[in-house]
């Protein structure tokens, strides 16, 4: 070995393994609303199984916790039981119970799949969103502010986001809910809404005052860069891009001064500028100090400047009864609300953690060394178009938590995780989506089709969706699992064989072929660097080149079925 190269054998690769002290493993909460489609298992639960498996080899089985569950609140499930006309617990213990079988036909080996409301699991959910507020309240992150929310006079209620339908404002697409279109993915406030239908009475709904707990993460902007940053070289880039291009600090200006700015943009500190939708110009900076010194700049130019921090301000308490409770002593005038279901549905991995924990008889309150131990870590995987709540909103909950929330975790405070976004599975060019009716049950295929749980898997693990939406085609599902059961198996069939037959079942001592030793070294090395991304699908091919040379070795030395070769 001449330099610094490192020793190119296999044994090194594996000492060189990063090791965490612990691990956790979450996939993407599904709503109790429904069976769990192929999306789902494509986009969380598989991928996060391959990578739970990984860290129990990697670690030890008692060393990492695999957890996940529905998510109950909110009013997607209360919107769902009513048309079923079930009472809610009902109806969501039947569809928990379903999704429960799904992921078990699929061998999703998660250590206990529970739910946000289920016995058990709602008190420890509760004191942990309870908490949390509290720290929040405490740092000056929670602000109450009003706003205008869709009420429906004929049921004298307000409504939540999905119990209102009617046109999107960006496409114009009929069904979208009040802050969101399925369609064409647009967020907006409920009054950019045209056409809106109350779901309950069928009527018009109108727009009245309410006031609601506000989380401010623009505070904590400053951090979440530099956290995002240093995640540049291993996060999947979609994930990266999104939350690093919405979390940089911004202002706008109108694009009739770009003269004047040009005249200033030299004294202006570091920054990138871009045209906008609007007749504005935008300007990103690296810090708060620095955004805050370019528009003094500006404003001494006579340009007028907006921030652009719609981002950084989110509702975080609802109008609904079917939540978790907000903290009692904190605002009676707010005891009537409940917690929105997203920082509901991103706090709920650390209770499914303490009871995973109870389940498995050992102390719940060994849930620290997992979530808050700078040594352990927090693996998350999810559909892309929720990365801005699990990377920006739970980040701020969790620095927010802290003692002091102006700077990164230490150890013993709650520690930021890492996030793997999925892109959608489609069908026919299409989202896979419950809402819309557009999807496959991921049974349909066990049951109806009569595939083993392993072939779809392992053509779910072979799409690129950690780099693009990508569509289920049948006809290329049965290519793929074509090669499973022919190339791919007689790989591994063969060398057994000939072991079993020719060696009596122990792998004998000998010298590896050059060319066997050098691509054995390769896709080792290539498997663990995988492994730790979470890159399942590139390994899945490297792999199946890999054992297109196990085949054209032993299809040239015959050695599982002629005179042994015990030196090659």
């Amino acid at each position: 070995m001449s330099g610094n190269r490192p020793e190119q054998t296999v044994e090194a690769v594996l000492a060189r393994l990063n090791r965490p002290k612990k691990v956790v493993v979450t996939a993407g909460m599904p709503y109790a609303n429904g069976p769990l489609h192929l999306g789902h298992l494509a986009g969380a639960h598989v991928p996060a199984d391959i990578c739970a498996r990984y860290n129990k080899m990697l670690i030890g089985k008692d060393n990492v916790l695999f957890v996940c569950g529905t998510d109950d609140h909110g009013s997607t499930s209360e919107v769902a039981a009513v048309k079923a006309g079930k009472p809610i617990l009902d109806f969501i213990q039947d569809v928990h119970t379903i999704q429960k079988s799904t992921l078990s036909n699929y061998d999703i080996s998660l250590d206990n799949y529970t739910g946000t409301s289920t016995p058990g699991t709602i008190e420890v959910h509760t004191k942990n969103c309870q908490d949390i507020l509290r720290k929040l309240h405490k740092n000056n992150l929670l602000e109450k502010r009003s706003s205008k929310q869709w009420y429906d006079t004929s049921a004298d209620r307000f409504l939540p986001d999905r119990y209102v339908s009617g046109t999107c404002p960006r496409c114009e697409e009929a069904g979208a809910y009040s802050d969101e279109c399925d369609k064409c993915g647009a967020k907006y406030t409920p009054d950019k809404l045209l056409n809106p239908v109350s779901s309950i009475s069928n009527t018009k709904p109108e727009l009245r005052e309410t006031e609601h707990w506000w989380l401010d993460m623009w505070s904590s902007t400053d951090l979440l860069v530099e956290w995002i940053e240093s995640k540049k070289r291993f996060w999947r880039k979609g994930v990266y891009n999104e939350v690093i291009n919405q979390v940089l600090p911004c202002y706008s200006f109108n694009k009739e001064m770009e003269a004047q700015y040009k005249e200033v943009k030299a004294d202006l500190p570091k920054h990138k500028s871009r045209f906008a939708p609007g007749g504005r110009m935008v300007s990103q900076f690296k810090s708060l100090v620095d955004l805050e010194a370019a528009r003094e700049i500006m404003k001494a130019a006579g340009i007028e400047t907006d921030l652009e921090d719609g981002w950084a301000y989110r509702s975080i308490t609802r109008d609904v009864k079917w939540g978790v409770s907000l903290p009692e002593e904190i605002d009676p005038s707010m005891n009537s609300k409940t917690l929105y279901v997203w920082p509901d549905s991103l706090i709920a991995p650390i209770s499914f953690s303490e009871v995973s924990l109870k389940v498995k008889g050992q102390d719940p309150k060994e849930v620290t060394q997992y979530w808050n131990d700078s040594e352990s870590k927090v693996y998350q995987f999810l559909g892309q178009d929720n990365v801005f709540f699990y990377v920006l909103m739970q980040a701020t909950l969790w620095l927010g938590s802290q003692d002091n929330p102006k700077q990164m975790p230490q150890q013993g405070d709650l520690q930021l995780t890492d996030v793997f976004g999925s892109y959608h599975l489609q069908i026919n060019g299409e989202k896979m989506s419950k809402s819309t009716g557009n999807f496959f049950t991921g049974d349909q295929l066990l049951e109806e089709m009569n595939y083993d749980s392993d072939q779809v898997r392992y053509y779910l693990a072979l799409l690129s969706l950690s780099e693009k939406s990508s569509n289920f085609d049948l006809e290329h599902f049965k290519e793929r699992n074509k090669f499973l059961a022919g190339p791919l198996n007689a790989a591994l069939e063969k060398p057994i064989s000939a072991c079993i037959k020719k060696f009596d079942s122990v792998v004998p001592e000998g010298k590896l072929m050059e060319k066997a030793q050098k691509e054995t070294y390769k896709i080792v090395q290539k498997y663990t660097r995988q492994m730790e991304r979470a890159e399942y699908s590139t390994l899945l091919y490297a792999i199946e080149n890999y054992a297109r040379q196990i085949n054209s070795l032993f299809t040239q030395f015959k050695t599982h079925n002629h005179r042994t070769h015990a030196s090659r």
